[in-house]
């Protein structure tokens, strides 16, 4: 069970009790702050969802059954037998991206799972790693969490970059050698995953803030593109482990299907977010969903989220549509 999560009607919610007071549970005066603060301490375990990027699925559901993992049957056969077709109503272009991409069905959703268990391998080791390095025990050890724009996804996990807490290494030297990037960003370099960069959830790779029209319009926007350090390098370590055929880009077994691209196959929906070509600096174009497939590697894409389609377009942007995208080439 999580501390936090979504409702029937579709809305947030979380399930707390009295905080701490010191080291112990406080009374009901010394939780109160004030007339319209209180503190309170979540009762279960929360989800956290790694921001920048996506693995492959361990389980999801599929169209007609609640989480079902890939290594079972019942993926295989939802590709193999062609049902994924059935539900989707998609852009010719993109339905022939995921023809190539798919094939027969032969051992796609095992190859899924197989990559999945990669990913998970990838976060247990770089995790227990820490640990050991930090001499606590699993009681002891801390994160650090660092945030986007939001703080909550759809279904109430946290939305952050996570980190081993620094108070988990009393040895100031040994601080030094640690990896000064989250986890999420250590899951690119090793090729354990692809990136997925959506706005306004980009922060650190971009630094400002993401609704001022100053910073938004398309000549600020690629300017701080080009001077964001972070970005570039998260960009060159998917490139490097491209390179390397690492993780995802093993040669012998790479990811056939990306993971979003599961995720709405399954749900008989196309894709909807606009995208933003990081690898053609100064367009103001937001390229129309279903094209995303038009730039062929994952961290050239800056996904923007229809909601704030007209806010972009509001200070220079062109959202274009998929026909009239295709048309001009």
């Amino acid at each position: 069970m999580n501390a936090l999560g979504l409702s029937k009607q579709g809305f947030k919610i979380g399930f707390g009790m009295l905080g701490t007071h010191g080291a112990h549970i406080g009374s009901v005066r010394q939780i109160v702050h004030d007339g319209d603060t209180v503190n309170i301490r979540l009762t279960d375990n929360l989800g956290v969802r790694f921001l920048g990027i996506d693995t492959a699925e361990v389980s999801y559901p599929l169209p007609d059954a609640s989480f079902v993992s890939l290594k079972n049957e019942r993926w295989s056969d939802f590709f193999t037998s062609g049902d994924w077709r059935v539900n989707l109503n998609l852009h010719e272009g993109l339905m022939l991206h995921l023809e190539v991409r798919i094939g027969d069905g032969v051992d796609l959703a095992a190859n899924h799972a197989r990559q999945a268990d990669r990913g998970q391998r990838a976060l247990e080791a770089s995790i227990q790693e820490d640990i050991d390095k930090s001499g606590k025990s699993n009681d002891e050890f801390g994160f650090f969490m660092a945030f986007g724009h939001e703080f909550l996804d759809g279904t109430g996990r946290l939305l952050c970059y996570l980190h081993p807490g620094k108070d988990n290494f009393e040895d100031t030297q040994l601080r030094k050698t640690l990896p000064a990037i989250s986890y999420n960003e250590r899951q690119l370099a090793s090729g354990a995953a692809l990136p997925y960069f959506i706005w306004p959830n980009i922060q650190p790779f971009l630094i400002g803030r993401p609704f001022s029209p100053e910073n938004l319009a398309p000549d600020a926007f690629w300017k701080t593109v080009q001077r964001s350090s972070k970005l570039s390098k998260a960009r060159r370590n998917v490139q490097d482990a491209r390179r390397a055929g690492l993780g995802v880009f093993d040669p012998q077994d790479p990811l056939r299907l990306e993971p979003f691209e599961l995720r709405y196959i399954s749900r008989g929906k196309a894709p909807s977010r606009y995208v933003i070509d990081l690898s053609q600096p100064g367009l103001n174009r937001l390229l129309a969903p279903e094209l995303y497939y038009t730039i062929p590697n994952p961290e050239d894409r800056l996904y923007i989220p229809e909601e704030y389609r007209l806010l972009f377009e509001a200070v220079g942007w062109n959202a274009e549509i998929a026909a009239a995208a295709l048309a001009v080439g």
